[in-house]
């Protein structure tokens, strides 16, 4: 009887840990909460100070399962260190829906105070540095991860799992476009899907880049098809050319404006790391 007692719990404690996210080594675990919140606040721009009330330039409320953590790292780990080792277990699947870092986010004092409400998040504005991320996997959970020096140097770190209830689907789609856009602006190019078959963009990836070219009219962009397997590289090259060619025409039927938008086949001489068959759009220089 004790044992199976022991089995439930490390099996409850278990399902627990692959919530939760691991510090960065030497934290010291100042605070940990789970609550169901029906309003809770997102910071999706720069928090402005108008009259004296906080104002950020964009933000949201919603009703959520809120799981919060806060540490204190160790001395001689910087707040940037800390903010990209929590960020990076999270971010691989996520979409950014905010990101800053420094002066450029506002005062650290309206997110200790006013939005975390952890006075001890209080600290220098060029050292701090948030997130917001919305996981793609599941659409229904995001992470924020915020960091902090404070004056005597301590750095604290702040992490939040938000996890949407049913009726809030769709309300960050407007930033998820945004978060895609800037990623794809920024890193030059974006995985629209990976090949199982046939190369083809779904009607919402259509809207997508139809719109794209629209609020985008003096850029350049490709159509690239990535192929790989057995065959010689030229025939692999003529299969990618004639398969981005069939998207730009899928494209031209549906009314896009493809001026500005090229075809490229790259069949196997443009490998990225873990990544196989694969259409991108790759922004052009």
């Amino acid at each position: 009887m004790v044992a199976k007692f022991l089995t439930v719990i490390l099996l409850i404690v278990g399902v627990g840990q692959t919530w939760a996210i691991q510090p960065v080594n030497g934290s010291y675990q100042k605070h940990y909460a789970t609550d169901r919140k029906a309003d809770h606040w997102l910071i999706l721009g720069a928090i402005e100070r108008i009259k004296g009330e906080v104002r950020p330039e964009a933000e949201i409320r919603v009703s959520a399962k809120v799981q919060s953590w806060l540490w204190q790292l160790p001395s001689g780990v910087t707040s940037e260190t800390a903010f990209d080792q929590l960020k990076g277990q999270v971010d691989a699947d996520a979409v950014s829906l905010f990101e800053c870092q420094g002066r450029s986010c506002g005062l650290s004092n309206d997110y200790a105070n006013q939005v975390f409400q952890h006075s001890i998040l209080y600290g220098r504005d060029s050292n701090q540095h948030y997130w917001l991320g919305l996981d793609k996997t599941k659409n229904d959970t995001l992470w924020l991860v915020y960091s902090i020096q404070r004056s005597n140097k301590r750095v604290y770190v702040y992490v939040e799992r938000i996890d949407l209830n049913a009726k809030e689907e769709g309300v960050f789609d407007q930033y998820i476009e945004k978060g895609e856009n800037k990623a794809l602006f920024d890193a030059h190019f974006s995985v629209i899907s990976k090949i199982a078959g046939s190369a083809q963009l779904s009607v919402s990836h259509i809207q997508k880049i139809k719109k794209l070219l629209q609020e985008n009219p003096n850029k350049k962009f490709a159509l690239v098809v990535h192929r790989y397997g057995p065959g010689e590289n030229q025939s692999l090259l003529d299969q990618s050319q004639q398969e981005a060619q069939s998207l730009l025409d899928q494209l031209a039927v549906t009314g896009g404006f493809i001026k500005n938008l090229y075809a490229h086949g790259a069949g196997a001489m443009l490998p990225r790391e873990n990544m196989g068959d694969r259409i991108e759009l790759v922004v052009l220089k």
